[in-house]
């Protein structure tokens, strides 16, 4: 069971478990190598070396369990433990058995335990003082014959260094799905209305940007619709902005079950909303744009309420441009709301004349 003081959003987490891991390891290992010394080798000293990190390594494991804060303490200890026990086990291998073998677990268990900076200079300290050690008494140690101690020497720190190595993969493995998914779930809010779970207007942007481009280049045509809900003020002063919220969530539904898989929604602002419609020509888009609002006066909504919406449609022209074609949109809405609204207009059907302004 996990320490309930960490978890994967812990920046301690991994570390957390890797420590128990390595514990673990270091626990089975020191049993391991202190019954071969003490009953096959003999050599009682180095035994009680081992069963010493044995003791060790349970207490660590005791105290982790316990109290967790105290993790990056402990990670230190664990760490300098072993930096001690390779230390004395190469003094008093004396070149024998392969013991250099060992030093190989050192650097990736001080790295992912203490960091770079302090992985890295414990690592130096400890291999180089091991070498500058070696460097002045090689000369009085004998030769090291292959011996079976050598091979299980280099069987069993081989089986922990991948047993770590394992471990730390792992965790890499790990931490980059949590950073893919939180970068997916990043992206999800940069690019979605918080309200009604739409399209915010960055992304509807993206989106007519891509659809023009199609259209110019394709010659597949584009249409936008921009819709607006009609006295939507009135509604959140007789029954309250929650009440409002409601509406425009329950209206984002509608839009979403009547578009095609192709078309683009999003909430362009306040009670407006936008429909991208690539490679749609105009009478398709004056079609949906009719369907939507025949459907909207006939929902009943929270608290059975009923509304109407306005809606303008353009299609694109040669050389138009995402402002050229929204300026058209804008007016064909306006222009609905000033003939009464609850009723569609295109950017054909508008009088030259038309004042956006005015008819707002």
């Amino acid at each position: 069971m996990l320490p309930p003081a960490h978890s994967p959003l812990d920046p301690l987490y991994r570390r957390v478990q890797f420590l128990k891991a390595l514990l673990w390891v270091l626990l089975f290992v020191a049993l391991v190598l202190g019954v071969i010394n003490q009953l096959i080798e003999g050599n009682q000293l180095l035994a009680v070396v081992h069963y010493l990190c044995l003791a060790i390594a349970v207490g660590f494991l005791v105290w982790l369990y316990w109290h967790p804060p105290a993790a990056q303490f402990i990670a230190w200890l664990t760490t300098l433990v072993i930096a001690a026990v390779l230390i004395a086990y190469t003094m008093m291998a004396a070149g024998q058995h392969y013991a250099l073998y060992w030093l190989t677990i050192f650097p990736p268990i001080a790295y992912f335990l203490l960091g770079r900076t302090w992985g890295f200079s414990l690592s130096v300290m400890v291999i180089g003082g091991i070498l500058i050690y070696i460097a002045q008494v090689y000369d009085g140690w004998k030769a090291a014959p292959f011996t079976m101690r050598a091979f299980g020497n280099i069987i069993i720190a081989t089986a922990a260094l991948i047993v770590i190595l394992r471990h730390i993969e792992k965790t890499r493995a790990e931490a980059f799905q949590y950073l893919e998914q939180h970068s997916e779930r990043l992206e999800y809010i940069a690019v979605t209305d918080p309200l009604t779970g739409l399209n915010n207007r960055g992304k509807l942007d993206q989106a007519l940007s891509r659809a023009l481009r199609r259209a110019k280049y394709e010659k597949l045509g584009c249409c936008v619709i921009l819709l607006d809900i009609d006295h939507f003020k009135r509604v959140n002063d007789d029954f309250g902005h929650q009440t409002g919220d409601r509406i425009l969530i329950e209206l984002a539904q509608l839009l979403r079950s009547n578009l095609r898989a192709t078309d683009i929604v999003g909430r362009w602002g306040g009670e407006e909303f936008l429909i991208v419609l690539p490679a749609s020509d105009r009478q398709q888009g004056k079609m949906l744009a009719e369907k939507i609002r025949n459907t909207v006066a006939t929902f009943v909504f929270v608290n059975d309420i009923h509304i109407t919406i306005s809606s303008g449609v353009a299609c694109y022209q040669t050389d138009d441009s995402e402002q050229t074609l929204m300026r058209r949109a804008d007016q064909a809405l306006y222009a609905a709301k000033a003939q009464g609204r609850n009723r569609t207009i295109t950017d054909l059907e508008l009088d030259p004349t038309t004042d956006e302004r005015a008819a707002h």
